[in-house]
């Protein structure tokens, strides 16, 4: 290994000036036109451990990716650099400090879990939101751990590990030995044989872990675990820490805020005010579906004796008021009555109807050819089948009169 990691054992380091020991163009796959570049030092952490690797400059070139192949790590810039050049590496420090947040809050909640349950940690990654800038949106720590833990034990970790944020106990990395690790218990998805590193939280958990690390546990500020449910016969949890956990909490406020004044209710009580609210509107739902059953059956009336003085094989029916369910229940419950087509026309705004047309089985009529005309000479759109067609017409009422008596 050539380059030393400044970040195993400092995460607070923000800008190295490195010597560039060599740089190439990359012929890895998915890093094709990238120029891969070897340094005797750097700040920058690589993608591992389910985070993804550091942002920043080498001076003003951008470092695209940083990975670590074979012990050797790698960072993929824009443009090439001069080997043996100084070049002054910069990080996004607040992009690293909020991941260490997010990260450090998982260790500390998987570790209470453990040290409650035994269960380990099976799978673990940070999901981030950028914005079309690229400016960190939010971030959330997902884990996955292989037993059930239900929502009451759950609590009481949260609140366990915010005291031990309120503790602030140290944060610290080790890099022990192979034989100095022999006498260490700590938690890890896989045997590790050799570069050993572990992040420990003192008194509350030792975890094997390749990403930088806070100093203490006061900096995580807070952990919230917002979502869980069952996974794979054990639990998804989903947690926010620091300041993702205060961004939450203020846009989770002010939407409580003003569910607050538009349900008339008081901070801790807009549960109940939503439920009497939903209660209200199913009551209202149930009573306007009665109203529109008995305004339809009052329509059908009135269309069924239009069916009887028709002429025409067209039966044209107004109904402004109506909306599509009630226009179709009325073609349905009355096609039958005489071998003619039915065209409803409902929901009357300015100069233009929606319709719906159905017709009698036996009629010798083709709705398709009447969408066609009603295209043609009432600006008419939609469509539809033999049995039904629907759509909208862009036509005063006279018009649309004129038109059927001329068919």
């Amino acid at each position: 290994m050539r380059t030393k990691r400044l970040f195993d054992t400092d995460a607070y380091i923000k800008n190295n000036t490195a010597k560039v020991l060599s740089c190439k163009i990359s012929e890895r796959e998915g890093f094709e036109d990238l120029f891969e570049v070897i340094t005797d030092s750097t700040v920058f952490s690589p993608e591992g451990g389910g985070q993804k690797c550091d942002r920043g400059f080498f001076d003003e070139i951008k470092v695209v990716d940083v990975r670590e192949f074979d012990g050797e790590i790698i960072h993929f810039l824009e443009t090439s650099i001069e080997e043996g050049k100084q070049t002054e590496q910069k990080i996004d420090f607040e992009l690293r400090f909020r991941r260490m947040q997010n990260h450090n809050a998982e260790h500390l909640i998987c570790g209470l879990i453990h040290r409650r349950f035994g269960y380990d940690n099976v799978g673990f990654h940070l999901s981030e939101t950028f914005d079309e800038e690229g400016a960190l949106l939010a971030i959330e720590a997902v884990m996955d751990v292989d037993g059930p833990v239900d929502a009451e034990a759950l609590a009481e970790i949260e609140k366990e590990a915010n005291r031990a944020i309120a503790e602030d106990v140290s944060i610290y990395a080790l890099l022990p030995s192979g034989e100095e690790a022999k006498n260490i218990s700590y938690r890890s998805k896989m045997d590790i044989a050799e570069n050993l590193r572990l992040v420990v939280i003192e008194g509350y958990d030792v975890c094997a872990c390749c990403a930088p690390c806070l100093k203490s546990s006061a900096q995580i500020q807070l952990v919230k675990i917002v979502d869980h449910m069952p996974h794979r016969g054990g639990m998804r949890l989903t947690l926010k820490a620091g300041l993702d956990a205060v961004n939450d909490y203020v846009l989770l406020h002010n939407d409580n805020k003003a569910s607050m004044k538009t349900l008339s209710c008081v901070r801790g009580e807009c549960s109940d005010a939503v439920l009497k609210m939903s209660e209200k509107l199913a009551s209202a739902h149930e009573e306007n579906v009665s109203l529109k059953k008995q305004i339809t059956a009052l329509f059908k009336n009135g269309l069924e004796k239009e069916i009887e003085e028709c002429r025409s094989d067209y039966v044209l029916f107004f109904a402004d008021t109506l909306d599509e369910i009630q226009s179709r229940t009325l073609i349905n419950e009355t096609v039958g009555l005489k071998e003619k087509a039915i065209i409803v026309l409902f929901d009357k705004k300015d100069d233009s109807y929606r319709f719906v047309a159905g017709k009698n089985m036996s009629a010798d009529i083709s709705l398709k050819e009447l969408a066609a005309k009603m295209r043609e000479g009432l600006n008419a759109r939609g469509g539809g089948s033999e049995q039904m067609i629907q759509g909208s017409v862009s036509a005063e009422k006279e018009s649309i009169e004129k038109f059927f008596d001329q068919l």
